[in-house]
Order: structure tokens, then C-alpha cells, then sequence
């Protein structure tokens, strides 16, 4: 079990290689490929979730093996770089996320029949990829899965995308770029700065989080922290498509295939929540306590803007890359807040986030290929035809509003519970924002399933049970979190804790 978490690495990259190497002529193979490797994935995650030590805390189920040591431009102080992986609290619900969000993808990519073998294999990419970003315990092993990200996600809008894949391929990969930039300049920034603060250069995370507070606050390296969370923060931004770098989000959302769409919104632009509670809530709590106010505006920020451009949208894709802008302002809200409250309804609203993210995308999915548009004015009236995915959109759009029951309910209530201790006023016009989402999801539902229903739509055949079932699996998932938040609560709790301790919340 110590290499568990590895395993759940490993195993989508064997995933993928058996999927380009079936035959390619039968599409059959390298889906059941796909499908085994991210269920048997997503089942080890669960036994981790399981085996999980709360009271113990740290990274459990560790596997650390040296990978290469820099040396050579910094002789003064050269560093390991190792193969590390792991779980800890703030780690397994992520990882969680990624296995249930993996599945369903892949299982909604029945329909994928062009180069089946390089879609499914490039899926599996991605889905270890993202598992690897999570379950890495050296800062330069999770920037290299980052980085790992962008390859498959490239191909998968720039091959089966829409009529602009490949300009929405090329705008991500841009964007993405941008903040990689960032990000490998304040990693080395901070591994730079550990060595500094005293007990040598490493990237190793626990080590660089007990170094850099114990020694962070010196006086001297406050400006270049200052610069180095600065920097982070920008990168961050870009990660989470947050205003003011957000305009590739819908754009790539409205090019992508339903089952890339799903790990784009649900898993991908998490990685900048996570990296915003690990490295710079873990490892720069001095500058996240400083420019707390500047985040908790950007956050805010965010859910009204993204609440008065959903309005305007026509394309419900596009509507739902804005509903996901508006959760992830939430999300900084409330981190912004660094209460363990407030914390872990971050937690929360982003596993919550990207679960309902997911199920609505695989919806509209269905709704794509059935009515050949997703455009809400040529829709309309589909619940007497399409009532299975109707309902099942319906619950998803009411459970990312905030339905009592749900996760995204549980995840509000802790994060405004959080975030108005701290910054009341701020938090009244979040709410505002939370209110103008009711409105433009409860409007974009009556407009696509309610009323009169279009003579070219009236014969559409609804989801098969084998369609559905990534839509029930995954509202499964969030009901779960919601009616038993101690499945997030209790893992995370201490991890969360000694986060908020640390900065002072």
C-alpha cells in the first residue's frame, strides 16, 4: 500500500499506451482500455480515501525515489529533485474529484469514433496528468504533470473539436503557457528562497512548508516574497481563467468535445485552487495574510462579473464556463479568508464545483448530439421529449446554485461563514453575485426544457441508461458531499487547520 498512490498514476498511463497500440480499426478496444484504467484508478483512490489517517495526518501512502539533483548552476546550493507522490487532506479530495470526473469522461466518450485509439489514449494522458498534479509531493514534479496537462488537452480540442478547435486549441495552449512562465519562476523563487531562509534548497513540499514558516518572515526576503506571491497569484489567475485572464475559458469550453469539457471545467482549472492552498497558502502565509484583501476583491470581482455576462450568453457552454468563474471567485473568497472555516468551504465549492461542472457539461453533451446545437433559442419544450436528461440538468443547475442537500451547498454556507468574520462587506455584494447565478441557470433551464417545444425537436429520443449514467454517477457524487460533508470535513479538516494556523486565521 506504501505505493498506492503511485499505482493510481501509473495505471491511466498504461491505460493510454494499450489504447494507441489496439487495433485501429475497432474503437471497442481502446474504449474498454480507457474505461478499466480510470475505474480501476478511481477505485484506488477510494481505497486510499479509505486507508486515510486523519488523526495521524501528513502525506500517507508516500513514494519518494531520487530523480536528479541540479547541481551545476547553483553549486552554492544544490537540490534533489525527486519522484515523489502522496496523500495528504488537501490532496485525497482532489484526487477524488479527478477519479469520479475521469470515469464519467471516459465513459461519455461512447460516441468518439474517429481515431478512437489517439483520443481515448491522449484522455488517459490528461487523466494521469491530473492525478499526478495532486498527488505530488516535490514542487518540481508537480509543475512537470502541469506542464503535462497541456499536451493532451491540445490535441483533444485541436482533433475532435468544433468548427474553430483549432484556434481554441492553440488560445489554451497560449494562455496555459503564459501561466506556466509564472509558475516555474516562483517555484524556483521559492525553492531559491527556502535555501535562503536556512536548511538548504528543496522542493520537496512538506519540507519547503516547515522551512518557509519557520524562516519566511524574515525581514530581509519580504520583498522578494512579496514579488514571488505576486507572481504566483498572476499565474494562479490564468490557471482558474479568473477576470482579468479569463477569456479563453469560454471560448476553448464552446470548441471542446462534452467529455473534454468535463475535465476541463470539473478537474483542470481546479489545479490553480489547489495550487493557491499548497504552495502559496502553504508555503507563503506571511504574503497571503498581506494581500488577503486584494484576493478576497478579485474573488468578488469575479462572481458579479461572471453573473452579468452569463446573462448575455446564448451558448450553454459558454453560460457554464462563466457559471464555473463565478464558483472559483467564490473559492477565493473564502481562501482569501484563511479561517479553517472558511477553508474548507474552498475545499468544498471547488470538489463540489467541478462535480456539478461535469454532470451539466455531459448533459448539455447529449442535448449537442441529439438537437445538433446548444444554442438555448433554437431549443426549447425538451422535457416532454428528453425528460430523463432534462431532469438530471435541471437537479445539476439547482445543485450549482446552492440546493440544500448538495455539495455546492455545504460548500457556500462554510465559505461565506468564513470569508464575512473577515471581510463582511465584501462578502454581502458575493452574495449578490450568488443570487444573480439562481436567476441565469433557473432562466437558461426554462428557455431549453420548459414551454413549447420546437416542431424540428419534438421527435428527439431521450438519454439511453448507457448515456445517463455519468450524469447519475456523478449527482450521486455530489448528493454524497452534501448529506455526508464529514467524507471532506474529517480528511481535510486538520490539514486545513494547521493551514489556517499557520497564516494566522
Amino acid at each position: 500500500m506504501h505505493a498506492a498512490v503511485l499505482w493510481i498514476v501509473l495505471i491511466p498511463l498504461a491505460a493510454g499506451l494499450t489504447s494507441w497500440l489496439a487495433p485501429k480499426n475497432n474503437s471497442s478496444i481502446p474504449r474498454a482500455a480507457a474505461l478499466l484504467g480510470s475505474l480501476i484508478s478511481a477505485a484506488l483512490v477510494g481505497v486510499v480515501y479509505l486507508g486515510y489517517d486523519p488523526a495521524a495526518g501528513g502525506v500517507q501512502f508516500a513514494f519518494t525515489k531520487t530523480w536528479f539533483t541540479i547541481g551545476d548552476a547553483l553549486a552554492d546550493m544544490p537540490v534533489q529533485v525527486t519522484l515523489g507522490f502522496g496523500a495528504d487532506g488537501l490532496s485525497l479530495p482532489l484526487l477524488a474529484l479527478t477519479g469520479v470526473v475521469g470515469f464519467a469522461a471516459a465513459w461519455a466518450s461512447k460516441g468518439v469514433r474517429t481515431r478512437a485509439n489517439e483520443y481515448y489514449g491522449w484522455l488517459m494522458i490528461l487523466l494521469a496528468a491530473l492525478y499526478g498534479v495532486f498527488a505530488a509531493t516535490d514542487l518540481f514534479l508537480l509543475f512537470f504533470f502541469l506542464e503535462l496537462t497541456l499536451v493532451p488537452m491540445y490535441f483533444l480540442i485541436g482533433i475532435w473539436g468544433g468548427e474553430e478547435r483549432k484556434k481554441a486549441a492553440t488560445k489554451f495552449l497560449i494562455y496555459r503557457g503564459m501561466s506556466s512562465i509564472g509558475l516555474v519562476m516562483a517555484f524556483f523563487g521559492i525553492a531559491y528562497l527556502s535555501g535562503k531562509v536556512g536548511g538548504g534548497m528543496t522542493f520537496d513540499i512538506t519540507s519547503l512548508t516547515q522551512q518557509l514558516h519557520s524562516g519566511g518572515a524574515a525581514a530581509g526576503l519580504a520583498p522578494v516574497a512579496g514579488a514571488l506571491f505576486l507572481l504566483l497569484f498572476a499565474a494562479i489567475l490564468v490557471e482558474e481563467a479568473l477576470v482579468p485572464f479569463h477569456t479563453w475559458l469560454p471560448f476553448v469550453h464552446s470548441q471542446a468535445p462534452a467529455a473534454v469539457n468535463m475535465l476541463l471545467g470539473g478537474v483542470v482549472v481546479k489545479t490553480g485552487a489547489y495550487l493557491f492552498l499548497r504552495v502559496a497558502g502553504g508555503m507563503m502565509p506571511a504574503m497571503v495574510a498581506r494581500y488577503a484583501l486584494l484576493v478576497a476583491v478579485i474573488g468578488v470581482i469575479n462572481i458579479l462579473w461572471a453573473g452579468l455576462i452569463a446573462f448575455v450568453q446564448g451558448d450553454w457552454r459558454r453560460l457554464l464556463a462563466y457559471t464555473t468563474i463565478s464558483h472559483m471567485g467564490v473559492f477565493l473568497l473564502a481562501a482569501a479568508s484563511m479561517t479553517p472555516v472558511g477553508l474548507q468551504g474552498a475545499l468544498f465549492v471547488a470538489v463540489s464545483s467541478g462535480l456539478l461542472t461535469a454532470l451539466l457539461f455531459a448533459g448539455v453533451g447529449i442535448i449537442g448530439e441529439r438537437a445538433g446545437t446548444v444554442e438555448m433559442a433554437a431549443l426549447g419544450g425538451l422535457s416532454k421529449p428528453m425528460p430523463y436528461v432534462s431532469g438530471l440538468l435541471l437537479t445539476g443547475a439547482l445543485g450549482s446554485l446552492g440546493l440544500p442537500g448538495m455539495g455546492q451547498f455545504v460548500g457556500e454556507i462554510l465559505s461565506f461563514s468564513g470569508s464575512f468574520s473577515v471581510f463582511p462587506r465584501l462578502s454581502a455584494f458575493g452574495i449578490i453575485g450568488i443570487l444573480l447565478a439562481a436567476v441565469y441557470l433557473l432562466w437558461a433551464i426554462q428557455r431549453t426544457t420548459f414551454g413549447p417545444t420546437p416542431a424540428t425537436k419534438e421527435g428527439l429520443r431521450d438519454g439511453t441508461p448507457g448515456e445517463v449514467l455519468p450524469m447519475v454517477l456523478l449527482l450521486i457524487a455530489v448528493i454524497g458531499v452534501g448529506v455526508f460533508p464529514a467524507v471532506i470535513g474529517q480528511t481535510a479538516g486538520g490539514t486545513l487547520a494547521a493551514l489556517a494556523a499557520g497564516i494566522g486565521g
